[in-house]
């Protein structure tokens, strides 16, 4: 008898999906990484976002059902798109998958627990202003009016609150790290945030905050809520893992602490809102925080040349701490950065103006070339310069410099002492002293008014009757702060003023009312007195600013440009995640970038490092960094300024194996 053996059919091996073909190996391997807790380092141009969205596509493609995939990103377009992009890949509905920023993830989690809290199920989220009218409301409730008078405004009393919320710090704190002008006054303060607090329950109300701080309580205060969302939520990604804030990385560990399905995605070198309240070892712990957590790096780079790559990876480099990587370039090589010495502020301004007018005859289009800057002041000069020479640019990082409030308040007391007749310049000025608004401001004026020099008027007549007693203190301060100027009018020069009004009355003003980088603006007021300087008497200088404030940049002739194009001017903190073919970076002068307070300790040098990193790594073709040597003072002096720090560390070997090379400017004499 003869055996004949059947031979089993074997299966046919799972052909790797078409979507796997498009990414590089160290993409592959993050798609599709194992479950558990991952870390992926992706460096600048590495195609993050890319990544992300196929790690996505790759878990639902492995039968993990959209219901329970939580992707939390920085912004709700960011979430649209990739979200948008996974149903373009798989045919898929999405609209299961539950994605968007913290806040918004936060919102629909309370939505279904807030009575837990004490909250009404229909709670109502308060915008900043209402928030900040009830804020107000709860000071004047515990305060008198002496104290009031002394408190912070509104908008900074919000930041403080959102500060304390959100780097999970107390009070007193914050307030030393970052509002110390108001530390005494920390009881009260730490008093009108509780029942501002309390207000807010009674009213069924949230601030965005208290969206991150609810859904926090949530987890902690509730097993059950707890044990239902991790369950709920299987796999948990973050995007830009290296900006979230304290809470932000509480509320992820406490999301994922059931299964440990969690993928954070970001790049420590680009850690830099620490400012902001951005956590930098939220991202440089995870290892620690999760044993066993596998980690990736993304190191191919689709963005820059390696000519610029070379000189971003040989700076970061002296950072010690980070997660060592190296970018390399896909692209082709290209020209050596270029460290551009200028002589001062106004050849700076020269210098980019030409290069941008001979690129542009070049066929670069102008929306292809950005300027960036550590501090908004920075860029002063050069705005005149693009005005004067008609090339159209846009302030990404806010308004034009003397747009800004800080700026039209210090110029309203210059045009105020120059023509006392100016009415508008004396209602804005007026306003910045606590107990006067509007109404007073204009019964104070129609007082002065009749004098014949109304200055006079307002410096020798107390008008004090007029006003409440909560007024009446603010308003000696301001008569002291014009009788200063009246009598330097003639006798000091416009930069001598400017710096009188700032470092005076209008100090106070201004560290109780802007919630934001007091001392950015502070450095933007030094800028705008150490340009002022250069004028000899008050007329010229106001007259010259007046007519920079008149000039829009006009649509430069050259071939083929479009009207709608414009050059974009940005900080470097609002220029992240973005891409120009040639960048300009500004001030690369010691003690202006990194910023002289930075010096003072390493986590602040590290993150200005990271800070240079990010600007280099914006550039695909062309980088230009500016050394501008020679700082004019007040006084009419020179000040010889040292190449940055970031510069002078590169400055190691032979003069060919620099990663940059050095452009010394001429000046064209004519014949």
């Amino acid at each position: 008898m003869r055996k004949y053996t059947l031979k089993s059919e074997k299966p046919a091996p799972n052909p790797e999906p078409d979507y796997l073909k498009v990414l590089n190996p160290q993409q592959r391997a993050v798609v599709t990484a194992p479950p558990g807790p991952a870390l992926v380092i992706a460096g600048a141009g590495s195609g993050k976002t890319h990544t992300l969205t196929y790690r996505v596509v790759w878990l639902l493609d492995q039968g993990v059902s959209a219901d329970q995939v939580l992707l939390l990103t920085f912004t709700n377009k960011a979430a649209r798109n990739m979200t948008d992009r996974v149903g373009a890949l798989i045919h898929a509905d999405t609209r299961r998958i539950w994605s968007g920023t913290f806040h918004s993830v936060g919102n629909r989690i309370l939505r279904q627990h807030a009575e837990r809290l004490g909250y009404p199920k229909a709670f109502t989220i308060l915008d900043s202003e209402d928030a900040g009218t009830l804020l107000k409301a709860c000071v004047a409730e515990i305060t008198d009016e002496y104290l009031e008078r002394r408190f912070p405004r509104g908008k900074v009393l919000s930041a403080i609150l959102s500060k304390c919320i959100n780097t999970q710090q107390t009070v007193a704190a914050v307030l030393d790290d970052a509002f110390p002008q108001f530390s005494e006054l920390h009881e009260p303060i730490r008093d009108a945030f509780h029942l501002f607090q309390s207000r807010k329950l009674e009213m069924g109300l949230m601030d965005y905050d208290d969206l991150l701080l609810n859904w926090k309580r949530l987890l902690v205060e509730f097993p059950d809520i707890r044990e239902n969302l991790t369950q709920r939520f299987q796999h948990v990604l973050v995007d830009e893992y290296q900006d979230t804030n304290h809470i932000q990385g509480e509320i992820i560990d406490l999301m994922a602490s059931n299964h440990g399905n969690l993928m954070v995605v970001g790049d420590d070198c680009q850690s830099i809102y620490r400012f902001r309240g951005a956590e930098y070892r939220n991202i440089l712990e995870f290892p620690q925080r999760y044993a066993g957590c596998r980690m990736y790096r993304l190191e191919t780079n689709y963005r820059s040349t390696p000519e610029i790559l070379n000189l971003a990876n040989k700076s970061i480099a002296h950072n010690r701490h980070q997660f060592e990587k190296t970018l390399t370039a896909a692209r082709p090589s290209g020209s050596k950065p270029a460290v551009v010495q200028v002589s001062d502020v106004h050849q700076q301004g020269e210098f980019i103006c030409q290069r941008i007018l001979e690129l542009a005859d070049e066929g670069i289009g102008l929306n292809e070339m950005a300027v960036l800057y550590r501090a908004h002041h920075h860029s002063m000069e050069l705005q005149i310069e693009m005005g004067k020479r008609g090339i159209p640019f846009v302030v990404r990082s806010g308004v034009r410099f003397f747009e800004q409030a800080h700026i039209k308040d210090v110029l309203a007391y210059l045009k105020f002492v120059f023509n006392p007749k100016d009415e508008l310049s004396f209602l804005r000025l007026s306003q910045h002293f606590p107990g006067i608004g509007s109404a007073r401001a204009k019964q104070l004026w129609q007082l002065s008014s009749t004098a014949a020099d109304p200055l006079s008027g307002i410096c020798e007549n107390d008008a004090a009757e007029l006003l409440p007693s909560r007024a009446r203190a603010g308003w000696a301060n301001a008569r002291g702060l014009l009788s200063t100027l009246k009598k330097r009018r003639l006798s000091s020069s416009p930069g001598e003023l400017v710096e009188a009004i700032h470092t005076g009355a209008y100090r106070g003003y201004m560290e109780r009312t802007f919630e934001d980088q007091l001392q950015n603006r502070i450095g933007d007021l030094e800028q705008l007195a150490n340009y002022a300087s250069q004028f000899d008497d008050l007329d010229r200088f106001l007259g010259e600013i007046s007519l920079m404030s008149s000039i829009a940049g006009q649509d430069i002739l050259v071939g083929g440009q479009k009207p709608d194009e414009y050059v974009t001017l940005s900080s470097i903190h609002q220029a992240k995640g973005l891409e120009w073919a040639t960048v300009f970076v500004l001030w690369l002068s010691d003690g202006h970038f990194p910023s002289a307070s930075s010096m003072s300790e390493v986590d602040g040098l590290e993150e200005e490092r990271r800070l240079f990193y990010v600007a280099t790594t914006r550039a695909r073709d062309d980088l230009h960094l500016c050394h501008v040597y020679r700082q004019f003072t007040r006084d009419r002096g020179t000040v010889l300024l040292r190449e940055s720090p970031f510069i002078l560390e590169l400055r190691t070997g032979k003069p060919e194996t620099l990663p940059f090379e050095d452009w010394i400017l001429e000046t064209e004499h004519a014949s």
